[in-house]
């Protein structure tokens, strides 16, 4: 029976997921609420009210959701699910008296005082204060886990990957003896950007006992087993994942394991099983965990965890399209016979460095030893660097006047945007699935848009300003001049503080929240406003002016507002950047020279093993150069122009 229940639960949260029939499913489950209301079944009567509360959220109905926690909380203890869709979701979008009436229901949990205390610290932006009210070790196992996962969610939003990979191993040792898979994953990896090996080790020794003791339970295996092969495939240990699916088999339950194996497609995972199981050896290797590999190589390949994991809002094909590009690169290598070593990679940015050249997913370096690849805005189109993605790259660093524009064919160039256009905007594209064009915003006559993003992203680290900075610098020029501010924020974004600012100032009348297309809500606008989001390249599309306040890989055809002022400086209303000619050929530029467009497999193959050739013949220049140099300073060659420049910016950067 709770199997059944189970995969009813997983049916029902799917379609919620993809927004389908709603207002149907709010009608059922609060008269299903009722009906268990007056029956002994308190776990039903908490996930009902979880599906009810994620409903709400979806539809945008944050007071809804905060009155119907509220409502349960006067009869039983809200489970973790609500709980945390009020702490991430709710709280940031309503009234803080809401929080007050939760923590006076007679329900309420009282060791979850200081989450609550903290949650609402937050979203005032007083992280420090915040932290130091999360500074305790609850009574429960389920206060623990909220408290540390809240700790988890400040640390992360402000990069502090080495201060939660400490506090979270710590945490860890509280409970020994419960499975805490994805708690586990989620320390290992910020062990992993810190560069903190020492807490690696324990980390996964963790991972490896919770998995063994649930191999050996049916009641916790079918609990937790996808927690399991998730955080096995976070540390790129395909057999500990498959070891859990054949666990499933052997204890009758055939179609969890179907429906796991399905889910994270382990088949198609099998061509690179050689490269993810050296993958995996290595991160054992680095953690101390098995001898250290002491095998030089002519080159490294780094295997991301990424290329295993999914999210519910990858694009169709995401996973596989990094792994192509993997399998590509190590194709390539093996028929020209070039001996290479593999690299597991946990953390899910950051910088590597190696002295040989190497081929690396969403990373960046300070010098060109590196060829690094990343998706764009656009599905299936991936970046090639050396300087690394978005405003890291070498090609972000030069100015329209650098770039070679001039020798990209103008009528090719203007047919080819053209297209783009035609296939992008028609059809709605965009690197996260968006509202139907026709089901757009009321928008007002002439605005501004804004386009945020989610806080704790890596690529923040560019920005020139905070996004609540940002905003505020453009109102103060829109409302001068009669022109609206529509912001839309980014459908990831957890951050209270931007919650709060959004709700508040949309309250006042100050701004307009959109939630619809992007395409629909750029096409209306005047101008477009971003940090350094995909959106703004997207604008450029709409052939819109684009205002970054960060560094991204396309601000050479936008207006820079590095400093406050710069914004007022320099908007004009409907004044773009670049030419509209200069624009088709910087587009070009960019989407097939940066970039490549993989849907094409037969013509990405070639272009993806042109530039790991090039790469390489090129890193190996670059060594002779600094060995000629070290030996010889006097009478070495002059390095090349762009590396000098590259490095030159770095350093002015730090």
């Amino acid at each position: 029976m709770n199997y059944l229940i189970d995969r009813l639960a997983e049916f029902v949260q799917d379609l919620i997921e993809r927004k389908r029939l709603l207002n149907i499913l709010s009608l059922v489950l609060a008269a299903l609420a009722f009906i268990v209301r007056f029956l002994p079944m308190p776990a039903h009567r908490r996930r009902i009210c979880d599906g009810r509360m994620y409903i709400a959220c979806q539809q945008k109905n944050f007071e809804k959701a905060a009155k119907i926690i509220v409502g349960l909380s006067n009869r039983e203890t809200p489970g973790a699910d609500s709980m945390r869709l009020f702490l991430y979701e709710v709280l940031s979008h309503v009234d803080p008296r809401y929080a007050n009436e939760l923590v006076k229901t007679p329900r309420f949990d009282r060791n979850l005082l200081p989450v609550i205390e903290a949650a609402l610290l937050r979203r005032n932006g007083e992280y420090e204060a915040a932290l130091s009210a999360l500074d305790y070790t609850a009574e429960s196992f389920p206060v623990r886990i909220q408290v540390a996962e809240f700790k988890r969610s400040l640390l992360l939003e402000e990069r502090r990957h080495e201060e939660f990979a400490l506090d979270g191993v710590t945490r860890l040792s509280h409970d020994p003896d419960k499975p805490l898979f994805q708690f586990a994953a989620s320390v290992a990896a910020a062990a992993d950007s810190a560069g903190r090996s020492d807490i690696l080790r324990p980390v996964i020794e963790r991972i490896v006992r919770d998995r063994d003791a649930i191999l050996n339970d049916p009641k916790l295996l079918s609990r937790f087993a996808q927690q399991a092969v998730e955080a096995s495939m976070w540390l790129l240990d395909l057999a500990g994942a498959k070891q859990v699916v054949e666990a499933l088999r052997k204890s009758g339950m055939e179609k969890a394991a179907d429906r796991l194996a399905g889910r994270l497609n382990l088949d198609a995972l099998a061509p690179m099983s050689g490269l993810i199981g050296r993958g995996h050896q290595d991160i054992l290797a680095r953690a101390g965990l098995s001898p250290p590999m002491t095998q030089t190589h002519d080159a490294v390949i780094i295997i991301p965890s990424a290329a295993l994991r999914s999210n519910k809002i990858d694009y169709s094909g995401f996973r596989a399209d990094i792994r192509f590009v993997l399998q590509t690169i190590s194709e390539y290598l093996d028929t020209i016979g070039l001996d290479y070593g593999v690299k597991g990679q946990i953390k899910l940015h950051g910088v590597e460095d190696l002295p040989i050249p190497f081929f690396s997913y969403h990373t960046v370096s300070g010098h060109r030893n590196g060829l690094h690849f990343k998706e764009t805005d656009r599905p299936s189109r991936f970046s090639f660097d050396t300087g690394g993605y978005s405003g890291w790259s070498e090609f972000s660093r030069k100015s329209l006047a650098e770039l070679p524009l001039h020798e990209v064919d103008a009528t090719a160039a203007d047919r080819f945007f053209q297209q783009d256009q035609a296939q992008t905007i028609s059809r709605n594209l965009s690197k996260y699935t968006q509202g139907p064009l026709h089901a757009a915003d009321a928008l007002p006559t002439r605005f501004v848009f804004v386009a945020l993003q989610m806080i704790g992203d890596s690529v923040q680290e560019l920005a020139f300003c905070n996004p609540i900075e940002m905003i505020e610098e453009v109102l103060k020029v829109c409302e001068k001049i009669g022109y609206s501010v529509v912001v839309k924020r980014h459908p990831l974004c957890g951050s209270t503080a931007i919650g709060k600012y959004i709700w508040e100032n949309e309250s006042a009348g100050r701004i307009i929240s959109a939630t619809g297309s992007i395409h629909s809500i750029i096409a209306k606008s005047t101008a477009v406003c971003v940090i350094n989001s995909g959106v703004g390249a997207e604008a450029l599309l709409h052939e819109k002016p684009v205002y970054v306040f960060g560094r991204s890989d396309y601000m050479a055809a936008c207006f820079v507002c590095k400093q406050q002022g710069d914004f007022e400086k320099q908007f004009q209303p409907a004044r773009t950047a670049v030419s509209a000619e200069d624009l088709r050929r910087f587009w070009y530029l960019l989407r097939n020279e940066y970039a490549v467009d993989l849907r094409d497999t037969d013509n990405a193959k070639a272009v993806i093993s042109t530039r790991v050739k090039d790469h390489i013949f090129g890193a190996r220049m670059e060594a002779q150069s600094r060995n000629a140099e070290s030996r010889c300073p006097e009478t070495a060659l002059p390095r090349p122009s762009r590396t000098t420049v590259f490095l030159d910016a770095v350093d002015d950067e730090s």
